[in-house]
Order: C-alpha cells, then sequence, then structure tokens
C-alpha cells in the first residue's frame, strides 16, 4: 500500500543550531544572480552565527523571544533544507507586525507549492501570535512570486528603486543658470522634513536607513555627530532665491552612503541634476553613493547624473484577520 505523506508534514520551525549553515548556502544559491550588499552582509552574519556561537544559541527559541533575525520556518526532504522562510518581528519599530526577510527555495525543487506553503505557515504564525500585519518585499521582475502573495491577500502598498553611483553612465549635464547649490540653510528644514515625510512614508521608516531625527539642524545634533564621528552632511538647491529641494547625505550603512532627496514631482528633476555633480565632487568615496526613491521617477536625471538602478522592489502587506474571523490560509 502507498502511504501519501502530506506536503505541509514537510514544514518545520527552524532549529538555529543545526540549521543556519544550511539556511545560508540555500539563500546564496537562490538568490547570487540578484543579491545586493545588504544581502550578502546578512550571509555573512548568518554564516558568522553558525560557526562562532551556535553553541551559545538556546534551544526551542522562537522570532518572538530570541534576538537573532533568522527564525522562520524550513521545508526538508531527504533530512536536507530545500525551502525557507524567515520572519522577523519588528517588535518596538511597528508593534504587531512581521517582516518576512526571505522567501528561499531550491531551483531543483521549484514549481511544487513550496514556496506558498511557507508563506502561509508564516501568516499562521503571526496570526497565532495575534500578530497585525506581514510586510514583504519583492522584486518587480518576480511576477510568479508576486502573483503568489497577492493570491495569499498581500497588497502593494509602494514601489521603490535603489540606484547606485556608477560614473560610466554619467552623461553631461546643462545646468540652470537660475539655479543655485549650497549649503543648507536652519529655516530649509521645516520643508525638507515635509518633503521627506512624503517620499518616505511612515509605514516604510523601520526598513529604511534613514534617521530623520538625525538630519534636523539643532545643536545637539551637531555636537552628536561630533562626539561619535558620525557623517553627514545637507545640501539645498535654490532656484530664483526658492527653495525646490535638498539632499542630506547620510553615513548610516555599511554598504552606501544614503542620499536622501527631499524635493516635489515639480522639481526634482532640476534638483537632481544641479546638486549631484555638486556632490560627487565633495565626497571622497562617490561609488558608495546611494538613493532610495519612488519607482518611475526620475529615470532620466538619476542616470545623467551617473546612477545606476540596481533593483526595484515592491513592498506589499499582509492584514491578518483575527482568529475569530474566517481563514483562507
Amino acid at each position: 500500500m502507498t502511504v501519501l505523506i502530506n506536503p505541509v508534514s514537510r514544514i518545520r520551525a527552524i532549529r538555529l543550531r543545526e540549521d543556519l549553515r544550511q539556511i545560508a548556502d540555500l539563500i546564496e544559491l537562490c538568490f547570487s544572480k540578484n543579491i545586493d550588499p545588504e544581502g550578502l552582509e546578512y550571509i555573512r552574519h548568518i554564516r558568522q552565527t553558525a560557526n562562532n556561537f551556535s553553541g551559545l544559541i538556546l534551544d526551542n527559541t522562537t522570532p518572538e523571544n530570541s534576538p537573532l533575525p533568522f527564525h522562520g520556518y524550513v521545508w526538508v526532504e531527504h533530512d536536507q533544507i530545500v525551502g525557507n522562510i524567515t520572519l522577523i518581528p519588528l517588535r518596538a519599530k511597528e508593534k504587531g507586525s512581521y517582516f518576512v526577510a526571505n522567501v528561499a527555495v531550491h531551483p531543483n525543487y521549484r514549481g511544487r507549492g513550496i514556496g506558498k506553503q511557507l508563506t502561509e505557515r508564516a501568516i499562521r504564525h503571526v496570526r497565532e501570535y495575534h500578530g497585525k500585519h506581514v510586510y514583504l518585499q519583492v522584486r518587480d521582475d518576480n511576477q510568479v512570486a508576486i502573483q503568489i502573495y497577492q493570491n495569499l491577500g498581500f497588497e502593494e502598498i509602494s514601489r521603490r528603486t535603489l540606484w547606485v553611483y556608477s560614473p560610466s553612465t554619467q552623461k553631461l549635464v546643462n545646468i540652470s543658470s537660475d539655479l543655485e547649490v549650497g549649503g543648507r540653510n536652519k529655516e530649509d528644514w521645516p520643508q525638507q522634513k515635509l518633503w521627506l515625510d512624503s517620499l518616505y512614508p511612515k509605514e516604510l521608516l523601520w526598513n529604511l536607513p534613514i534617521r530623520m531625527d538625525k538630519m534636523e539642524p539643532t545643536f545637539s545634533n551637531w555636537l552628536n555627530r561630533l562626539l561619535f564621528a558620525e557623517f553627514q552632511r545637507s545640501w539645498s538647491v535654490h532656484k530664483n532665491s526658492k527653495l525646490i529641494g535638498a539632499v542630506t547625505l547620510d553615513h548610516s550603512s555599511d554598504t552606501h552612503d544614503y542620499c536622501w532627496m527631499a524635493t516635489s514631482p515639480i522639481w526634482e528633476d532640476e534638483v537632481i541634476r544641479s546638486v549631484f555633480p555638486v556632490i560627487v565632487r565633495k565626497v571622497l568615496f562617490p561609488k558608495r553613493l546611494a538613493i532610495n526613491y519612488p519607482a518611475g521617477r526620475a529615470v532620466a536625471s538619476l542616470t545623467a547624473v551617473g546612477f545606476r538602478e540596481v533593483n526595484t522592489l515592491l513592498w506589499m502587506k499582509h492584514k491578518i484577520s483575527p482568529l475569530n474571523e474566517p481563514q483562507f490560509v
């Protein structure tokens, strides 16, 4: 008699002590073509933890009570991990919400619904722990995954593009004589803050390396940067003496120096074409410059001043229904 195995029975919680090396290998295999510096750093962090601290990891920990961002679920076949989903509670950043850091399925096992079932299990986990929302991000060219997430109840909330400086793409840029680029004035901050709030909505701030409270031109912020050797610099762009944009350059990432643009769609092209040639000349390592910006906006201008698109990510959100409501996963 043939015994049919329920596919869900192949899903189990991650065992940090024994699974981390296999998970690192799987993530690297699945995303090797498109992985960015942050992704490589995440994999390095997993391997380092597995090699140096596995003996200190407590058994039976969960995403809710462990400080390590590696918890979640795996799909196991023939004692090998062929699927993984990582689930990170946002805790203080957005209470009651979780972030799906990755869904990885070995290429030889794709097309069998493993990613879908792992995602369903993650959603059930959040519901069981009375969570409110699940967030994830997915490349805009991964239509198969996008369709799966939509079928599971995820909705797109934002679409963002990461740009990095690549001088080989730079073109000759003509700057209008009525534009003036200079250091930011204190009185520019209120308008800059309004633009920043619009371009970098609160719902995404927990995942972006933006430190908006550190940008305000106050004495305490200046003193903290001096004491802790933190690098930050701001420029303003004026047109006929009217503020049309500002950029704050912040060394807030190990891999990039982020340029946080603040402007209106009306002026963004003029701001980009005038301010970034100045910034490139002023910094020591221009190849570290990066911009996170709404997808599809100012593409020609960003390309003209030397930036190259790395990826465009869809941000998706799933609202968790309470346990006493009808469930669809």
